[in-house]
């Protein structure tokens, strides 16, 4: 009889614990896994707890500690103060970028329309999917940047990779007239 023969004629014992779960509960081979099927963010997200006890007395013998995180997609991304952004030359401006509903919170960066480079932004990350996860970016406009776009990009696990939720804000600086003089 091979070893692994030896293994498979281990007793299983599966227990029903919610109508969705259940635990495989082999301690002869060190399997105490817990499937959870349909999984809930309300039910299921968060910390789950294994203790294994002393028969009789009750004392923790052994316990481990798993957080799970349930995907969940984000929202579209919300731009403030809207999809045109109205600005004055050399007066810093706040645009900020929302998403809400991602499990986990939503990685959010700013590009500059043209440009592969992330441009870097303050973060305020929700902690749950019932709450907004905000990139705000802060720039200075000039005169050069009117009509300027920028994209806001959302993404998270939950989301394959390459697919990603984006909008775009267009800038209207509004600067002064300047007048050249001759020397």
């Amino acid at each position: 009889m091979s070893k692994k023969d030896i293994m498979s004629e281990a007793p299983k014992t599966i227990i029903k614990i919610a109508e969705s779960n259940k635990l495989d509960f082999r301690p002869s081979r060190g399997i105490y896994d817990l499937q959870i099927k349909n999984t809930s963010y309300n039910r299921d997200n968060g910390r789950f707890e294994c203790r294994i006890k002393a028969k009789g007395t009750g004392a923790d013998v052994h316990q481990e500690f798993y957080n799970l995180t349930v995907l969940t997609p984000p929202h579209p991304p919300i731009i403030s103060p809207g999809n045109i952004a109205i600005a004055t030359e050399d007066k810093p401006l706040e645009m900020t970028c929302s998403s809400i509903g991602g499990s986990p919170d939503p990685i959010i960066t700013w590009y500059r329309e043209g440009s592969t480079v992330p441009l870097q932004s303050y973060i305020l990350k929700g902690g749950s999917k019932n709450h907004y996860t905000n990139a705000t970016l802060q720039i200075l406009p000039r005169r050069i940047d009117d009509g300027a776009k920028y994209k806001c990009v959302v993404w998270n696990r939950a989301m394959t990779e390459g697919q990603n939720l984006e909008t775009m804000v267009a800038l209207n600086v509004n600067y002064g007239r300047r007048e050249a003089y001759d020397a």
